[in-house]
């Protein structure tokens, strides 16, 4: 018993289970997407409550010691955090983190194709984060943030200094 094309598709259309179900499933897939991208509201004007900056970035990760930095265990490009307050930094890669300036045993600058991070080593800690930042730009402001007794490689440390003080607009 053979149907014609037209009973076919009156019967794909006219079910409407399959309708419901498939409505049911882009609703779902609005709201996943909508929370894992909404953005932290705890932060007015890029200033955190105790008075730090929060850095506008492009996405932060999680790395492992002693791997290239191009390896990540955990990468947040949804709603990434990096903010330097008075006392230390604060970040979310999986969740949100703060850590001492006392905590950091390093601070290098990465760079490749289209892309500027910021990575930080922490005392006795096997994990590294890093942060990209995009542009040189970016990475030279937020360095600068830093406190001057925070420990910085020397690609770092020459890209902490202001341009100002680097190209006088005198000479």
């Amino acid at each position: 018993m053979s149907r014609s094309a037209g009973e076919i598709a009156m019967g794909i259309i006219l079910q409407p289970l399959p309708l419901i179900m498939m409505a049911v499933m882009f609703y779902m897939l609005f709201m996943v997407t909508r929370a894992a991208t909404a953005r932290d509201g705890g932060n007015l004007g890029g200033v955190t409550p105790d008075g730090g900056k929060v850095i506008s970035v492009k996405a932060t990760f999680a790395g492992v010691r002693g791997m290239p930095g191009l390896f990540a265990v955990a990468t947040n490009n949804a709603s990434p955090l990096f903010a330097i307050g008075p006392a230390g930094i604060e970040y979310r890669v999986i969740r949100k983190r703060k850590r001492a300036f006392a905590e950091i045993e390093q601070v290098d600058v990465r760079t490749a194709w289209r892309t500027v991070n910021i990575e930080v080593l922490f005392r006795g800690e096997i994990l590294t984060f890093a942060v990209n930042v995009g542009t040189e730009a970016a990475a030279r402001s937020t360095l600068a943030l830093f406190p001057a007794a925070t420990p910085m490689t020397m690609r770092a440390r020459v890209l902490s200094i202001p341009s100002e003080q680097l190209f006088p607009a005198g000479e």
